[in-house]
C-alpha cells in the first residue's frame, strides 16, 4: 500500500489526460503513474525522462539496465515492472539474472572502496 496519496484521475487535467492514455496502453492505471499523477507537468517530466534515456540503445539493454539499478536500490515495483518489459524485449530469464549479478558486483566493489577511500588508479586515457 503506498504511503501517499494516489491520484487515480484525480489530479490536474494534465494530469489525468496522461493517466488515461497509460491506462489504455497497459488496460489498467499502474499504481507508479497514480502517485504521479497530482501533477500533470511532472508526470509528464518523468516520462519523457524516461522514454530519453538511453536513446541509441536497444530496448533488451536498456532494460536490463534498469534492472540492474532497481536492484541495486532495492525497488521490487521496478523490478517486477521492468522484468516483464525486459521478457517482452527478448531478454531471458539467464539475461536477467546475470544484469542482476553485475548489479550485485558492483554494488560490493562501490561499497567497499568508498568505505576505505581509495584513490581512483584505473582511469580511461
Amino acid at each position: 500500500m503506498a504511503s501517499i496519496k494516489m491520484y487515480n484521475k484525480t489530479g490536474d487535467a494534465k494530469a489525468v489526460a496522461i493517466q488515461e492514455k497509460l491506462e489504455k496502453n497497459f488496460g489498467f492505471l499502474p499504481q507508479v503513474f497514480q502517485v504521479m499523477g497530482r501533477n500533470g507537468d511532472f508526470l509528464e517530466g518523468v516520462l519523457k525522462s524516461a522514454e530519453s534515456a538511453g536513446r541509441g540503445l536497444d530496448p533488451k539493454t536498456k532494460e536490463l539496465i534498469v534492472i540492474a539499478v532497481s536492484a541495486a536500490n532495492g525497488c521490487k515495483y521496478c523490478l517486477d515492472a521492468h522484468r516483464a518489459a525486459a521478457l517482452a524485449a527478448g531478454a531471458t530469464d539467464d539475461d536477467i539474472t546475470a544484469a542482476i549479478e553485475v548489479a550485485a558486483s558492483i554494488s560490493l566493489f562501490n561499497t567497499y572502496n568508498k568505505a576505505i577511500g581509495l584513490d581512483s588508479d584505473l582511469k580511461a586515457k
